[in-house]
């Protein structure tokens, strides 16, 4: 099966964003919205296509939705993510372009720099490491020093993995981490969309 044939098994969707239609953005959308019990987002994308929608940025995601923009954006950042590993050979070759696609300057979210570290193994590979890259299931190996890092970044010093997990846990109910299915201690996953199974659909009805 090739990549262009390929669907999301609940949607019905290709799993690459940048070809659906103006109707599979409406349809992605109000999955979205109905899956994480977001607020009504579909009447601003309805003239857009794939395309257009890969096109916008996070900022333009929040003039839709000051408080659920980002969160559909996430959605569609991890979802092109997914596309580009399915498409090449080298899954590291994949999540390395999308996480390197993020302009300078823009806010960095802790999702996004869980994954920027993953992305550098041999700097960060002892304190936070891929289990199974092809199912975006990792592994923190020093909370603090990942809390550190962190606290770097976002210019906080009083940063502790406890407030990094709190974090960490918001992004549960925006589908963003989640725990897998077979939970570990500071083990955790990024929602693939193209894997998402039904029962994930039935339980958020």
């Amino acid at each position: 099966m090739t990549r262009r044939t390929e669907t999301h098994a609940n949607t019905r969707l290709s799993a690459d964003p940048a070809e659906w239609t103006a109707g599979n953005v409406q349809k992605w959308v109000l999955w979205t919205e109905h899956l994480y019990k977001l607020p009504p987002m579909g009447e601003a994308f309805q003239e857009l296509d794939g395309k257009d929608l890969c096109a916008l940025t996070e900022a333009d995601f929040r003039q839709v939705s000051l408080h659920a923009g980002d969160i559909l954006y996430a959605h569609l950042d991890i979802w092109k993510s997914a596309s580009r590993m399915q498409e090449s050979s080298s899954p590291s070759d994949s999540w390395s372009d999308e996480a390197d696609s993020h302009a300078p300057g823009q806010t960095t979210h802790l999702w996004q720099f869980l994954l920027e570290l993953l992305l550098h193994p041999h700097s960060y590979g002892r304190c936070i490491r891929w289990l199974n890259k092809e199912t975006g299931i990792f592994k923190i190996e020093d909370s603090a020093h990942v809390a550190r890092l962190w606290g770097l970044r976002k210019n906080r010093p009083a940063m502790n993995y406890d407030k990094l997990s709190r974090s960490i846990r918001q992004y549960y109910k925006k589908g963003i981490i989640r725990k897998p299915v077979a939970s570990q201690r500071l083990v955790y996953q990024f929602v693939n969309p193209v894997s998402l199974r039904e029962e994930d659909l039935k339980s958020h009805s």
